[in-house]
């Protein structure tokens, strides 16, 4: 027979890091609850109480998910408008040191 201990050890090798976007849902759905709360408490009415725990909530999901994100956005190669602007930077500095400079 399998002992506790080995059913709790099981399950915790089984589960997977959670993403940000899973943690920022459940942070919201925590927060959207403390501000309904906190609302409710200070005299706002009920529904007034649950429209803006959503609006706090979900802000602060969004904030949170945003927070905790990890992924590094990859390099890219310089656009053809900086490249143009590199030319056209060069070109004026080489007139600026030589007015004789044809192009």
């Amino acid at each position: 027979m399998a002992t506790l201990q080995d059913k709790k050890s099981a399950n915790t090798a089984k589960k997977r890091p959670k993403s940000p976007k899973e943690k920022g849902i459940s942070f919201g759905v925590k927060m959207w609850i403390f501000f309904m709360l906190m609302f409710g408490f200070l005299g706002y009415s009920t529904v007034l109480s649950i429209l803006f725990g959503v609006v706090g909530g979900v802000a602060a999901g969004l904030i949170y998910a945003w927070w905790h994100i990890t992924d590094v956005p990859e390099q890219t190669p310089a656009s053809d408008a900086q490249r143009t602007l590199a030319y056209v930077t060069d070109q004026r500095s080489k007139i600026k040191e030589n007015p004789d400079f044809k192009r």
